[in-house]
């Protein structure tokens, strides 16, 4: 997140008021830059306008501006800030938001703060205004990191874009890959950056390199992602913050069927489609690849007619290789589960479900007979709904395990809370990763 975030843009765009917001959501100071230049000429903005003229005005603001892009918190700035080249100059190393409205809404605003009109705008007429406002639209774009229209928006809406677009949200790629797909189901205005594996995507988010990570972590066909799921296990950093579920149609793609003699996908896209592959082309080779859109780049990179991938739709259309079967999973009912990681909050509001999840890590005492039962009767007394429990090796020495437990929420909170408390009260280590919303994708 950044340490400071100037704000600028024409009179009513709602500069003052989103920097309000914005600072009480962040937790930072706001800077208002002509307070504080009426501070230090102990004079309001009109009367060093009438008494010392323009020219001594934009000094003064380019002096005050200079000093408040070293402090931390929320800068919002004067209409004209942009007019000055030293102002762009300043402007050019720190992450501006340019707040943006324009026509009819901008004219609106304006007459309707009556109190604080400019010099600037006194006595023009609407048209006037927004000849001015054109005047110094290229210079806001000049120095912008972020345009937002905040024409018909609420100051809600605009300081949640703010918030986004300094977020940045790791996946498996490339571009188009299933992944991004789920991706852009939560997605706003976040940056998404792509990796290579998935354990290079969780480990970033570990190391503070990424705000959020979306990993596959369960198919209805194939079972767990295991390179998800065991990379999870024993970290106490971060938790799941909201689950995709996204229907996955395989195409095999291609440019010739009759000469494929290789087939290339990520190895849980090959098991999804197993049957159709032992049928159709029971000689070819099976190479797996690290993502389903990485095997089609392949594809179109080399031309080469006796390779064919196994992706979707989206990846075909993207490289532009043909499709030559369609829907060749082994199942029509074929979803995939995506967690979105993290160590803060990520906002679900656009989320429009009432499922929830908790999902539990669960370690059970060495030499315990009966252990298992317990943990089970734990949940069971209480009424608890059970969705998934799955064992999966520790990776210290054989027979030690873990289990992965979801549940259903649907029951009050402090029921799952006092089961956690029993399992810790019978010796178990339990890893909460949190309780999270799940969107279905039709």
């Amino acid at each position: 997140m950044k340490t400071t975030i100037v704000l600028v843009g024409y009179m009513g765009a709602g500069k003052s008021t989103v920097a309000k917001l914005l600072a009480e959501k962040l937790a930072m100071p706001i800077v208002d830059l002509d307070k504080k230049i009426e501070e230090s000429a102990q004079l309001s903005i009109p009367d060093i306008f009438a008494k010392q003229g323009e020219a001594a005005f934009r000094k003064l603001e380019s002096q005050v501006l200079q000093e408040s892009l070293q402090q931390t918190g929320i800068i919002a700035t004067g209409g004209g800030v942009v007019l000055s080249k030293t102002n762009r100059d300043l402007l050019k190393d720190a992450w501006v938001v340019f707040l943006d409205c324009q026509g009819d809404v901008l004219v609106k605003r304006i007459f309707g703060d009556k109190q604080n009109i400019r010099p600037v705008v006194q006595n023009k007429t609407a048209e006037q205004i927004k000849g001015i406002y054109q005047e110094r639209k290229p210079f806001y774009d000049e120095v912008a990191s972020l345009t937002i229209d905040t024409s018909s928006l609420t100051v809600d809406e605009v300081v949640q874009q703010i918030i986004q677009a300094q977020q940045t949200i790791g996946y498996l790629g490339p571009v188009n890959s299933f992944s991004f797909q789920a991706l852009k189901q939560v997605v706003d205005h976040q940056k998404v950056v792509e990796f290579a594996s998935i354990p290079l995507c969780i480990d970033a988010l570990l190391k503070e390199k990424l705000d959020f990570a979306l990993v596959p972590i369960e198919n209805s066909l194939e079972g767990s992602v295991h390179a998800s799921v065991d990379r999870l296990y024993d970290q106490k950093e971060c938790y799941v913050q909201a689950e995709i579920v996204l229907p996955i149609h395989q195409q095999l793609i291609g440019y010739d069927a009759k000469q494929i003699k290789k087939i290339l996908s990520h190895p849980q896209a090959l098991a999804q489609c197993q049957k159709y592959i032992e049928e159709h082309f029971p000689c070819a080779f099976l190479e797996p690849v690290q993502s389903t859109t990485a095997a089609v780049l392949e594809i179109a990179q080399r031309k080469d007619k006796s390779l064919a991938a196994i992706a979707g739709k989206q990846a075909a259309k993207f490289y532009q290789v043909p499709i030559l079967a369609s829907n060749i999973q082994d199942n029509d009912f074929n979803q995939t589960r995506f967690w979105i990681l993290g160590k803060k909050h990520f906002d679900t509001s656009r989320l429009t479900t009432s499922e929830q999840k908790l999902t539990l890590y669960i370690t059970l005492p060495k030499d315990s007979p009966g252990a298992l039962h317990k943990v089970l009767a734990a949940f069971a007394w209480r009424d608890l709904n059970l969705v998934k429990i799955e064992s999966r090796p520790q990776k210290t020495k054989l027979g030690e395990y873990f289990f992965i437990v979801d549940l259903q929420v649907n029951r009050p909170h402090i029921l799952y809370q006092n089961a956690i408390e029993e399992l810790e009260a019978l010796g178990c280590v339990v890893q909460n990763l949190g309780m999270y919303p799940v969107l279905h994708h039709s």
